[in-house]
């Protein structure tokens, strides 16, 4: 096959093999993400009876800078856990959308993200991991920004 043809045939099929290995979750789930809170968010998420039973673990590490964030508009956070699970979720309450991300990890996924967000202000962020064991473990960390009120100019 000619590399032309076969670029062709990859941008054909290319959009349906990433609908077929991701979930959309802003479509499975659009009340989520318009939510004003962090437990109205992960209710319609998760669904009430699966939010009852979250619990906090140790096994989730959520790292975010210390000791402040010096760019609100590119704050990098990571998680890792070694725990099996089938989602993990991410969370903030510095503004009125809290969810921020979810990844579809799989049965034989590895829980290892490190991804840039942006905060306004200063906050907490929560991960949420579904467990395969269908239940909810979570770990929170604060997050301080720098702030810079005014900026002296020189004379």
């Amino acid at each position: 096959m000619k590399r032309r043809h076969f670029l062709a045939l990859g941008f054909c099929v290319f959009p349906y093999m990433i609908e077929a290995l991701g979930v959309d979750h802003r479509k499975r789930k659009p009340e989520a993400w318009k939510a004003y809170g962090l437990n109205e968010a992960a209710m319609a998420l998760y669904g009430r009876e699966k939010f009852a039973t979250i619990q906090k673990s140790t096994a989730i590490a959520l790292n975010v800078p210390r000791p402040y964030a010096e760019d609100r508009e590119n704050i990098p956070i990571s998680i890792h856990s070694a725990m099996k699970a089938r989602t993990v979720a991410v969370f903030q309450d510095a503004t009125t959308r809290s969810l921020v991300a979810v990844f579809q990890v799989g049965e034989e996924g590895i829980v290892s993200y490190e991804l840039n967000i942006r905060m306004d202000f200063k906050g907490t962020l929560f991960v949420v991991l579904e467990g395969l064991d269908g239940k909810l473990y979570y770990t929170r960390q604060f997050v301080d920004i720098l702030t810079m009120s005014c900026m002296a100019s020189g004379g």
